[in-house]
């Protein structure tokens, strides 16, 4: 992190709910342009950390600060104008197009009940073709398969003109082929610039998507590294409390995870 600029800055957080510790005592940044995973077992405080983080929940104790500027002294709009959500289920019920959808991301820009501007018609069509949904513009959300509502949820994001993406889980309930399609679409992202922190379950979304990863585990950050590193010395066991295989792709960089318990 020597020399790059710390677009998220993360101070001592912690978070509790009804007088229950959440998270404890969590520190970490993130570079402009990097891409973070955050992983953990079930119940670790991961989608509550980036709740934390986006200024979605506010932190008991410490500071988050985006791009300089400390969450809790940011309006919604200031929020919404530095960070777009993409999350792990929903839309099914949306009465919206794909277009008006995205169309209605572009809020955190216009004064209040003004009309949509040539601007915003601009960044709407650049996010239907960056998602690959421009021939699913007319088509109500609610009438999309899972994997097609999520690229059109994910336009929605782009559209909003932020530099930084928070992604909860964005491949759950997505067959194999719209998993390859999605993170294909997320790598995109960010390697166009935009900052990336998505929340995971999956190891392998993490090891060959991420540059690093957060490892979370009852409410406290255990593990900081690159994605590459996580393999070594029995880290994702202590992590997960199971036993790991590894393996390689031919040709590959980075090894796959799996639990030894499930390998016949």
């Amino acid at each position: 992190m020597s020399g790059a600029e710390k677009l998220i800055d993360v101070r001592s957080l912690s978070y509790s709910i009804g007088g229950k510790s959440v998270l404890s005592d969590i520190s970490f940044s993130v570079a402009r342009g990097g891409f973070l995973a955050i992983i953990g077992p079930n119940g670790a405080g991961k989608s509550t950390l980036l709740k934390c983080l986006g200024g979605l929940n506010e932190t008991t104790e410490g500071e988050v600060f985006i791009g300089g500027r400390g969450v809790r002294s940011m309006s919604e709009r200031d929020i919404a104008r530095r960070v777009a959500w993409l999350h792990q289920s929903g839309g099914d019920r949306l009465p919206f197009t794909v277009r008006q959808f995205a169309m209605l991301s572009r809020y955190p820009w216009r004064p209040v009940l003004s009309g949509a501007s040539s601007e915003d018609e601009a960044f709407v069509a650049e996010a239907l073709r960056g998602a690959g949904v421009e021939k699913l513009a007319e088509r109500r959300i609610s009438t999309l398969s899972g994997g097609e509502r999520q690229r059109a949820l994910l336009a929605a994001a782009l559209a909003q003109g932020t530099d930084m993406l928070f992604l909860d889980e964005p491949t759950s309930f997505l067959d194999y082929r719209h998993q390859v399609d999605m993170m294909a679409l997320i790598e995109e992202i960010n390697g166009r610039g935009m900052t990336v922190l998505m929340v995971t379950h999956d190891i392998n979304l993490a090891l060959h998507g991420a540059g690093d990863i957060l490892a979370v585990k009852d409410g406290r950050a255990v593990w900081r590294g690159s994605a590459g590193d996580i393999c070594e010395d029995g880290v994702l066991s202590d992590i997960f409390e199971t036993d790991f295989e590894f393996f390689r792709a031919a040709g590959g960089e980075r090894p796959y995870a799996v639990p030894r318990g499930i390998i016949r």
